[in-house]
């Protein structure tokens, strides 16, 4: 099947970013004549070269590495060695003598991380820290692999559960090389014990070269390229995602036999969610247009949708069911399908209708507008509601459908929101001002709990209640501030551009720069977004209030409990997020009003 070996075609052009590559037929032109066994040649492993260090060149490991208890390996030269001994001692993979260099030999709990003690969050939620404890080399892959799972997979469940991944690990450990060494670096995001730096270049390195044609490849490919683009290295991202759809395709994995073609059901459902967690991040980077993309759209795809999570983590894998039998049990009014179906659904729905809306000619709009959004209202519907409590009476938070809920809201302020101010710098398009799009008006929805704002701040708010539920900021996905960054500009244009302002929306935009500071403890993104939307709003929501706002009382002092928090005061949350329903609002010249808010609330922007 051409899947042991990388080749130069369109997978390996694409991505072989940074690598350092020989002339197409493998000869130097200078050297044409010349032996290439006579030929001088300085060795320096791979992680002496990437620290700038000297290196003894010892061989089959340098005594650095050995002091260090580094992996050592020599990347495979383009001119050749004159000693054919020393030739033989090369290698350009991590020295391997058996499973256990890569694994700790104690065995492994699939629900118990090494990390014990709680602290709170912003937002009141807990997320386990790391003992102050230094790291033993022997137990530091334990630890890295124990943080990818606990708090990288759930958001992106690829790979198979833990205790079966170490199972393919210990029977094929030359497989998972490449793959492992993309989970060390990014379980090494969540911990300050162990420096990423060096894991980072080992990673970012074998990406960069050659590669299996396997599906441990397309799985470190697509890991890497997500933390890339966490880490805002987005040609990184770009790049590694290409290659990672290109060798997928090769392989098959965009059909249903490829799955099936494997007697394992763990595996083969593992194959299944590689495909369509391709699929989601290819989505998000077209939405985000970060770097050049092969989309992933355009593919056909006849893949199988994948079961529930308890499912998969138990590896008694249910008989999957194909897309159209999903597309014709929908039709029946049928709503039981896992949160990864789901998911699946609201995805093509962002990528079929919501991606193209800006787009199409302006005749078109209210056509595409009217069927995305309604689209994206009966997906909203169709969930049943015990899934949309997102926590069952375990406390197990179904973090795959969080991101499905989380992406309709999103997709509904995307239609709202222009097209000039779809990118990731708040800071430069804030000013332009809101769409004046096909529902840039209030909206009176009768029912039972329903209030009547406009539709912007109703998925505002649908955003927000998601973080009612008590679970880690750093489960999240790399990509989770792309949408949180449209939320908050819904709030920040109610306040600064609608006539919408008030202390309820200065506190959750407050309140999600918060939940992005503490995301950005792992992920450069969410970081550099909060701190844009903390220099918009300080910009932006300077007050100008009369004095009668409260007699005798100075402005800076009537707004102190206001805006202070936003600006000044560190993250003070209780534990129930304070995200609360909105009370009822009325009409004011076309926009809605809450009853409780002062009167001159409406002249704060006014010239």
């Amino acid at each position: 099947m051409g899947m042991s070996r990388d080749s130069d075609n369109r997978a390996g052009s694409l991505s072989r970013q940074g690598s350092t590559a020989s002339s197409p037929d493998g000869s130097e032109p200078k050297a044409a004549n010349r032996s290439k066994a006579n030929i001088r040649v300085s060795l320096a492993c791979v992680q002496c070269r990437s620290k700038h260090v000297k290196c003894d060149a010892t061989l089959p490991a340098c005594n650095r590495c050995q002091q260090e208890d580094k992996p050592c390996f020599y990347a495979k030269s383009r001119r050749g060695i004159r000693d054919p001994k020393k030739r033989s001692l090369i290698s350009d993979k991590p020295p391997i003598t058996s499973s256990s260099s890569f694994l700790p030999t104690s065995n492994f709990s699939s629900s118990s991380p090494s990390v014990h003690s709680l602290h709170d969050l912003p937002s009141g939620w807990s997320v386990n820290s790391i003992p102050s404890t230094t790291v033993s080399p022997k137990n530091e892959k334990e630890l890295l692999l124990d943080l990818f799972y606990s708090y990288f997979h759930p958001s992106y469940p690829c790979l198979p559960p833990k205790r079966f991944f170490y199972n393919h690990i210990e029977a094929d450990p030359d497989s998972y090389h490449f793959l492992l060494s993309v989970i060390n670096f990014c379980g090494s995001l969540y911990t300050n014990q162990i420096p990423s730096d060096d894991l980072r270049e080992a990673a970012y390195s074998a990406a960069c070269g050659s590669l299996p044609f396997t599906v441990q490849s397309v799985q470190g490919l697509l890991i890497l390229s997500i933390a890339a683009f966490g880490e805002m290295k987005f040609e990184h991202h770009a790049g590694w995602a290409n290659r990672a759809v290109s060798i997928a395709v090769e392989l098959g994995m965009n059909h249903k036999a490829f799955a099936d073609g494997t007697s394992d059901s763990v595996l083969a459902e593992s194959y299944r969610r590689t495909w369509w967690c391709l699929t989601f991040q290819d989505s998000t980077r077209n939405l985000c247009d970060v770097g050049s993309t092969l989309s992933i759209a355009d593919v056909d795809s006849d893949v199988d949708l994948p079961c529930e999570e308890w499912e998969y983590e138990s590896g008694i894998i249910p008989q999957p069911i194909s897309q159209s039998q999903y597309e014709t049990q929908v039709n029946l009014g049928h709503t039981d399908f896992s949160s990864m179906a789901y998911l699946i659904d609201i995805c093509k729905i962002q990528t079929d209708l919501v991606l193209p809306y800006n787009e199409v000619p302006d005749s078109k709009k209210p056509e595409l507008f009217e069927r995305a959004d309604a689209r994206i209202c009966d997906w909203l519907r169709r969930v049943p509601k015990w899934k949309m409590n997102l926590v069952d009476p375990d406390g197990v938070v179904d973090v795959v459908l969080y991101h499905g809920i989380a992406i309709a809201h999103v997709n509904r302020l995307r239609l709202r929101q222009s097209a000039p101010r779809s990118g990731l710098n708040i800071r430069e398009y804030f000013p332009l001002g809101p769409a004046k799009g096909p529902d840039r008006k209030g909206q009176v929805v009768k029912g039972f709990g329903w209030n009547s704002h406009p539709i912007d701040i109703q998925a505002a708010n649908g955003y927000c209640d998601l973080f009612r539920h008590p679970f880690p900021t750093k489960t999240l996905r790399a990509v989770f501030a792309t949408g949180t960054l449209r939320v908050a500009l819904a709030y920040l244009d109610a306040c600064v551009f609608l006539g919408l302002d008030s202390p309820v929306f200065r506190e959750r935009i407050n309140r999600l720069v918060q939940i992005l500071t503490a995301h950005g403890e792992t992920w450069a993104l969410s970081r550099k977004i909060a701190e844009d939307i903390r220099v918009v709003a300080k910009e932006y929501l300077t007050p100008r209030i009369s004095q009668s706002w409260r007699p005798g009382v100075s402005e800076s002092e009537a707004w102190a409990a206001v805006s202070s928090s936003l600006l000044n005061e560190p993250p003070n949350l209780a534990p129930n997020f304070g995200f609360e329903p909105y009370q009822q609002v009325y009409q004011v010249g076309g926009w809605t009003m809450n009853e409780t808010w002062p009167a001159n609330l409406t002249d704060i922007y006014q010239a």
